[in-house]
């Protein structure tokens, strides 16, 4: 897909130093999560550490050290990397103009006048100077836990849940996620007589859908799938659904299941019963590419 031009001046002033803190939190987040800014910037940084090697011992306080690199002269307070940085953009700048002159000024009437494309090359006995765009490398690896830790974030309790689940309920609330995972939804009281937010049919949905989520707190993704998977397969609520469809996403990311999880988005976007999950969807099968 490439990079924007509002994204490569981004790369730019992020290695000219030009960036405010605030500014260069919000650009490492967005490079974590664009394969294609973190190969340009890359490749930008890859070009401009070449030429700084072969460069850097001009400038004052530096004395070459095995013939490839620089060190300085005098130990001391250690110079911003982003300000060597921005000495070197501003040497390859002017070298770029120096060589673009300097092969217009090389050509005599004779040669110019001639259709034989490698004249002005052989004539400058230099190679020209080529700049390179890197090609669109789609098979670089997505970090897919870093995209689970952006999207993931606690559900808050319903209004109204059963009373069998209120004391492991209030514990997932202020963090204490182990009665959660400990709680038996095997071994459920009678519920003849009762009213249906206490009903074993309501005790197990939400049960198992916040259990899920107590093992995505502590990373468990595994035990996760398996109880979102059961509120799935029986027949939620629109509502719940939703939510359920988006939480096993994201625990199929935290387990590296990255194609479980592109489906699970994309049902996400088609049904659009949830439309804040659907923008968030479609962002993570973005940055998937499914």
């Amino acid at each position: 897909m490439g990079i924007t031009t509002e994204q490569y001046e981004k790369i730019i002033r992020f290695l000219d130093a030009g960036m405010e803190p605030a500014e260069m939190d919000e650009f490492e987040i967005e490079m974590a999560a664009n394969p294609e800014m973190r190969y340009q910037l890359d490749f930008e940084q890859s070009l401009r550490d070449g030429f700084a090697l072969r460069n850097i011992t001009s400038l004052p306080g530096v004395l070459p050290a095995n013939g490839n690199a620089a060190v300085p002269i005098k130990p001391g307070k250690v110079t911003s990397v982003r300000k060597w940085l921005a000495i070197s953009a501003a040497l390859i700048a002017a070298c770029l103009v120096f060589t673009l002159f300097w092969q217009k000024t090389a050509k005599s009437p004779d040669i110019a006048g001639r259709m034989d494309t490698d004249t002005p090359q052989k004539a400058s006995g230099r190679p020209r100077l080529t700049v390179v765009t890197p090609p669109n490398d789609s098979s670089k690896v997505i970090d897919l836990a870093f995209l689970f830790t952006q999207n993931f974030k606690k559900d808050v309790l319903p209004d109204r849940y059963p009373l069998f689940l209120a004391e492991a309920l209030m514990d997932y609330e202020s963090g204490n996620y182990t009665t959660l995972q400990r709680l038996n939804l095997n071994d459920l009281p009678v519920t003849r007589g009762i009213n249906e937010t206490d009903s074993r049919e309501n005790i197990l949905k939400w049960g198992h859908y916040f259990k899920g989520l107590a093992f995505l707190q502590t990373n468990n993704a595994r035990e996760a799938v398996i109880h979102l998977d059961w509120v799935l397969n029986n027949q939620p609520g629109k509502a719940l659904r939703a939510k359920t469809q988006w939480y096993l996403a994201l625990a199929y990311l935290k387990g590296n299941e990255g194609e479980k999880a592109a489906e699970l988005c994309r049902s996400i976007v088609d049904n659009k019963e949830n439309q804040a999950l659907v923008i968030k969807a479609e962002k993570i099968l973005d940055t998937l590419k499914k």
